[in-house]
Formats: structure tokens, sequence, C-alpha cells
């Protein structure tokens, strides 16, 4: 679910579990599997949060997966926002 409810840990919320991917993303691309594992340790996040955040950013167009590198694409909205 996008919005949170007021039971939800905001750590776990697709949307910030893909503005943390985003945000690591920033000045590289990485290894789709590299970066879940650092974000497991960093969030204690599951293997399925994780490929729906990955899901949800390459659907709203912010990420594009090739040669199985994660690259945050660049355009205007999301350069000003992180």
């Amino acid at each position: 679910m996008l919005i949170p409810t007021k039971h939800q840990d905001l750590s776990t919320n697709l949307l910030v579990i893909g503005a943390d991917i985003l945000f690591h993303l920033k000045n590289d691309d990485l290894d789709i599997e590299k970066l879940y594992k650092k974000m497991q340790t960093e969030k204690n996040i599951r293997i399925e949060q994780y490929l729906d955040a990955i899901t949800f950013l390459w659907l709203i167009d912010s990420i594009e997966y090739t040669d199985n590198l994660l690259k945050k694409k660049k355009n205007d909205i999301t350069e000003n926002l992180f």
C-alpha cells in the first residue's frame, strides 16, 4: 500500500524504501543484489518489499534496469527532489 496507515512502521513503507533506493542510486549505478544486501542491513527489509519498491520506481520511470544494474534516470523532477 502506498499511503501508510497510522499503525504502519514508516521505515517499511513503499515510498520510504523507494526514496532510500533513489538516494543510493544518486551517485552510482548499483547491482540489484548488492543494493538489496545494502538495504537489508540498513533497513532490515524483506525481499518482497524491496522488489515492490523497485517495480514502483520503474513504473513511475525513475529508474532503469540494464545489464543487471539499476540506474537512476535523470529528469527534472527527481533531480530537484533528491
